[in-house]
């Protein structure tokens, strides 16, 4: 349930903000997990239309995904970052700058 003041509805894409399915796409991803084998996973912007407070959440919990020992690494490309996140001592951070 994403907003307090509405009554549970079926979820779909004409119901949900940018952010909201961004948020059900990275949490299914997530679950999936388990289920899935590959080397490595990629996501590209997937925090773009998430307002901070759900950013932090679903970086909370991919971090602590990825952290499970004989998970794929997982890769976020994203030309913004919330700064003061929490990483594990499992995750390396690479900041690529292009520009002056």
């Amino acid at each position: 349930k994403f907003r307090a003041n509405e009554e549970m509805h079926l979820l779909d894409s004409h119901r949900q903000s940018g952010g909201e399915r961004s948020v059900s796409t990275m949490l299914y991803m997530i679950a999936l997990q388990g289920f899935t084998s590959a080397p490595f996973r990629v996501v590209d912007e997937i925090n773009q239309g998430m307002d901070a407070r759900n950013e932090r959440k679903v970086f909370k919990r991919m971090v602590e995904a990825a952290s499970v020992p004989g998970t794929p690494q997982c890769f976020v490309v994203t030309p913004k970052l919330l700064t003061q996140l929490t990483y594990s001592e499992d995750c390396t951070v690479m900041c690529i700058f292009n520009g002056p």
